[in-house]
């Protein structure tokens, strides 16, 4: 049986950082902290590692849809799919929104 995966979208802080850390702590498989920016999500990465915990790193922006496909293509090849997702990740639009 092939080992169970876990990602977490938007993951480097915040809720999604939290998330990873519980999913170290319970799910019985690799849990991956993504985020779009390779040097913050391997430092949250490290910070999670120096805590005893063992989460795994993928880049991974939202908004890119080759993003979204290297990430898709590498769980496919390396753990045959997904089995958990949390999408924790979110797009911010900076705009100015009027409710009338």
């Amino acid at each position: 049986m092939a080992q169970r995966v876990a990602v977490v979208t938007g993951s480097n802080k915040g809720v999604g950082f939290a998330i990873v850390r519980a999913l170290c702590s319970k799910f019985e498989g690799d849990v991956f902290l993504t985020a779009r920016n390779e040097e913050r999500g391997k430092a949250a990465v490290e910070k999670l590692k120096s805590e005893g915990l063992n989460p795994k790193f993928h880049l991974l922006d939202i908004e890119n849809t080759e993003s979204i496909k290297s990430l898709a293509g590498f769980l496919k090849k390396e753990y045959g799919g997904l089995d958990v997702l949390v999408n924790n990740a979110a797009i911010a639009y900076k705009v100015n929104i009027f409710i009338v």
